[in-house]
């Protein structure tokens, strides 16, 4: 016997022959196997078998009440892989023929003779270790590409492996991104050769074919290509041999790197800025405009619609300047009364008008060397836009009730969601005060167009707000995802945050999902791309239009649609275009509508 065979070695005997049971059990003992395990019918040994695992099974073919058959039988039930020796006082071909059938290692006659029963177990124990050390071969094999498979998926860098023929055999989530922008034929199963559009890279594809003819790596090399997008990127390509394990060649493994970032940008794409989240190509141009304007110390014009973060573009452009360490006033113009606005930016002097008992410093006072920033300029009085401009051009000012005029060194950004190049036109707004505010210009863009940042701000989102009410969600569902990543967000990033917000309050888990959605998400599908007719030219009745429709109306047909929608009731026709009251009031005076003679 062998020394490894003295380790545990669990036996099972089954016979109802008590002698017999005891005499194979000091023969095996002997040998030093063990433990040894007796069992005299078929109930026993199914519970042995049941309490503990064996790496042999010895039982007599015949049992009382069943037969060795049964064992056998129950053995491939529990799944049980040991080898299992019958024996039998009566051998015949059916039954021997049955027992390898169903898995026996052999087959013993009686009388059975010590070396017999010796040599058989000797073998069947051998086989049983040649089989676990196959499968823990295989395992460890399966570990290790399971493994391989974790880093290759893992790995920041692109990796591309090519057969001998050049046909991409596999490509890592890094890849796959980056060819996406270079190439976007090239996907796994497609050849290097024919389906590589870009002429910068067929650098790549000559090298490759060289380092399959010569087997020398080429590492460290630097090419120019740009991407679909026309963006230049700078990667660092290295190429090597694939090795078959017999000194042959069985394709090639290419590492690409995008050096880019490092090259050109210096800190690579940004996720945050400032108070700023998302990683977005439109958002990356958003930053360094920031950036870039926020030294310069001139006027600046926000656009964009209504929720895309003007006050945050506001508040990073200060920061962005060298009057960071003075005041930012903000003033939301649309938020105080035409009749208190001039009195609120310039300030009045004691006793100048009813109520004025005392002086009060303005807003423009307040902000002296630092930034004043105007919220929807857009919607302010002629009056107020010639006092504007006036203060624009000449740094100075005159409280309400005051003679002498003030002199301060104020930073003005403004921002507007309206378009105010057309109420120049129709003749709403000063031209000369427009070109004035527009010294430069930011354009934020709105949700629908920054790819998926929508992903980003929900989770970032969930986090804060999770966070602010005491609830431990950590998530949200794929399917949920799917619905925020379809709708077109109108309100832009202050409508997500609101509908993560109540979805928040609503979610009982630790994962928000579609049930907590609002249905005009969960339900929403995307107008047909059929041309697009005013409502008011057809015959689709202007209650019908949806959110999105109404969205996409040129201003006055998109108040005439609301309150036709909301049976006139002008508060709701606010909500509905996601504006304040008071600003409905007001453009419905500037489009010049004629609310008596709408058929509401």
């Amino acid at each position: 016997m062998l020394e490894n065979d003295t380790v545990s070695t669990p036996i099972l005997i089954i016979d109802d022959e008590e002698s017999l049971r005891h005499t194979f059990k000091i023969f095996l003992k002997r040998q030093g196997y063990g433990p040894i395990v007796l069992a005299g019918t078929f109930e026993e040994a199914v519970l042995a078998m049941s309490e503990q695992s064996f790496d042999l099974i010895i039982s007599d073919i015949v049992l009382e009440g069943a037969s060795g058959i049964d064992v056998l039988k129950r053995i491939r039930e529990l799944g049980l892989d040991c080898p299992v020796i019958m024996v039998t006082g009566y051998p015949n071909v059916e039954t021997a023929a049955e027992a390898v059938r169903l898995g026996a290692f052999d087959y013993i006659p009686k009388p059975v003779e010590k070396e017999t029963l010796l040599r058989t177990a000797r073998l069947a124990l051998q086989q049983r270790r040649l089989q676990q050390e196959k499968h823990r071969i295989e395992l460890e094999k399966e570990q290790y590409r399971s493994s391989l498979d974790a880093l290759f998926r893992s790995v920041a860098d692109s990796i591309i492996t090519l057969d001998r023929d050049l046909n991409i055999t596999k490509m890592n989530q890094s890849a796959r991104l980056m060819v996406r922008e270079l190439c976007p034929d090239l996907l796994e199963g497609a050849n290097l050769v024919t389906s590589c559009s870009n002429e910068e890279l067929g650098w790549l594809k000559s090298n490759s074919e060289k380092v399959l003819r010569t087997g020398i790596e080429i590492s460290e090399h630097r090419i120019e290509c740009s991407t679909s997008n026309e963006l230049s990127k700078v990667l660092s390509i290295c190429i090597s041999p694939l090795e078959d394990g017999q000194g042959g060649n069985q394709g090639v493994v290419i590492v690409i790197r995008d050096m880019t970032d490092k090259t050109i940008h210096g800190t690579g794409r940004r996720t945050k800025f400032h108070r700023f989240i998302g990683s977005s190509d439109a958002m990356q141009t958003v930053y360094s405009m920031i950036e870039n304007v926020g030294r310069v110390d001139t006027s600046v014009l926000i656009t964009g619609e209504s929720g895309t973060g003007k006050e945050l573009t506001a508040e990073a452009l200060h920061l962005e300047s060298h009057r960071k360490n003075r005041p930012l006033v903000m003033v939301d113009c649309t938020a105080i009364p035409e009749t208190l606005l001039e009195s609120e930016l310039f300030g009045h002097k004691k006793g100048s008008f009813t109520g004025a008992d005392r002086d009060r410093m303005g807003r423009i006072l307040q902000a002296d060397g630092g930034t004043l920033f105007l919220d929807e300029i857009g919607d302010i009085t002629s009056m107020m836009q010639l006092r504007l401009l006036r203060f624009l051009q000449e740094k100075t000012f005159y409280p309400v009730g005051r003679d002498t005029p003030i002199q301060v060194d104020v930073r003005v950004i403004t921002a507007t969601n309206v378009d105010l190049k057309r109420k120049v036109e129709q003749g709403l707004f000063r031209e000369d005060l427009y070109f004035r505010l527009r010294v430069i210009d930011i354009i934020l863009p709105a949700l629908r167009e920054r790819d998926r940042d929508v992903e980003q701000l929900a989770h970032h989102f969930i986090k804060t707000i999770s966070n602010k009410i005491n609830k431990p969600i950590s998530g949200i569902s794929i399917q949920a995802m799917e619905h925020l990543l379809h709708y077109p967000w109108p309100g832009n990033i202050r409508e997500l945050e609101h509908v993560i917000e109540r979805a928040c309050v609503l979610c009982s888990g630790s994962t928000l999902a579609i049930e907590q959605l609002p249905l005009e998400i969960v339900h929403y599908q995307p107008p047909s791309h059929e041309p697009s007719v005013s409502p008011m030219t057809t015959t689709t009745p202007p209650s019908q239009l949806n959110k999105d429709e109404l969205q996409q109306l040129p201003m006055d047909q998109r108040i005439i649609a609301a309150l036709h929608k909301t049976g006139g009731n002008k508060a709701k026709a606010a909500r509905l275009l996601g504006m304040d009251r008071s600003t409905i009031y007001r453009k419905i005076r500037e489009q010049r509508i004629d609310i008596d003679n709408l058929d509401l």
